[in-house]
């Protein structure tokens, strides 16, 4: 891997980017695509922009060039930015529920007892 850059995604939900094929004549013979996911930006608390760190420069840009009609190419959705750019402070993942429920301890959908 070489130089590493930060993307800034306005899009409103997460989005994966896969490896352009090596040779577009022949799709399906390479073992495996190398892919990364972009953070979105869709939430409640109001921030604009989901920062995904250390994507590989090169591979952004290759993805970027070979698929210039994809919706959050065209509408400008991506940028690089640098790496002092502050983060949102709020994190998207696949962690299950329990797990977010634990980190703030509250429970969605539980309500306490009457006492």
């Amino acid at each position: 891997m070489g130089a590493t850059i930060t993307i800034a995604s306005r899009a409103p939900m997460a989005i994966r980017l896969t490896q352009p094929e090596p040779n577009p004549e022949k799709p399906g013979q390479t073992a495996e695509l190398t892919s990364i996911v972009i953070s979105g930006a869709g939430n409640a608390a109001g921030v604009t922009e989901g920062l995904t760190h250390n994507v590989d420069a090169d591979f952004y840009r290759a993805w970027v060039k070979a698929n210039p009609n994809h919706p959050a190419v065209e509408n400008g959705m991506f940028r690089e930015v640098g790496g002092d750019e502050p983060d949102s402070g709020i994190q998207y993942g696949f962690a299950p529920a329990s797990d977010a429920e634990a980190a703030d301890g509250k429970a969605a959908g539980k309500s306490k007892p009457k006492t």
